[in-house]
């Protein structure tokens, strides 16, 4: 494999929202097999979104190696807000839709509502944290992508409000905040958080945009 395929690769996986995602485990305490689950869950999601959105830049994975993924997921995540996981995935896949694109972080933050609260309870109030912070973020990440969604057409919620520009780094800033939130209600050491931040710093601008 070249070292730029590799690479490209890497950068689809986002090794960043992983991390991010892991922190937020251990702060809702998710034994193994939900651990697990949730990883596969957000593979297969990632995988689905690279299959629907065929990005020019991107390598392709294989056609339908997202299914595999999600059903490992399912599997170990044997929780009923799976359903809405995957009924917010779908949705959020849809963004480049124009009816659509404007709700897409209202999508992103159902998906780790549903995470959360599958482990929590549905009513937990971290449960609705952590599906706001994740709308907040995915907020972030539209407005970084402004110039670029213009560009193809997309009508996305920063477009709404009035931005005309992209911010370039406003969505990394918002991924070590979430960071910094889950960490913090986990309670453990320092070096977690350092490692976090190691990883996304180093590995955000992989992906390519």
């Amino acid at each position: 494999m070249k070292k730029s395929v590799f690479w490209n690769i890497v950068g689809q996986i986002r090794l960043y929202s992983i991390v991010d995602l892991i922190l937020l485990l251990i702060a809702i305490k998710a034994d193994r097999a939900e651990f697990i689950g949730v990883i596969f869950l957000h593979l297969g999601f990632l995988l689905f979104l690279e299959s629907v959105h065929k990005h020019k830049e991107r390598v392709p994975f294989p056609r339908y190696l997202w299914i595999v993924l999600t059903g490992i997921g399912v599997y170990f995540y044997h929780h009923l807000a799976v359903i809405g996981f995957l009924v917010s995935s779908f949705l959020y896949a849809k963004k480049n839709m124009p009816s659509l694109s404007a709700f897409a972080p209202f999508f992103r933050g159902l998906q780790y509502y549903f995470f959360t609260s599958g482990i929590l309870g549905f009513l937990n109030p971290f449960a609705f944290l952590s599906g706001t912070l994740l709308v907040l973020r995915n907020f972030t990440g539209d407005i970084r992508d402004v110039t670029k969604d213009k560009k193809e057409g997309l009508k996305t919620l920063p477009m709404v409000l009035g931005f005309k520009k992209s911010i370039k780094h406003i969505h990394l800033v918002g991924l070590l905040i979430t960071s910094f939130v889950w960490w913090y209600i986990a309670g453990i050491s320092v070096a977690w958080l350092l490692g976090a931040y190691l990883i996304e710093i180093g590995t955000y601008y992989l992906t390519p945009r």
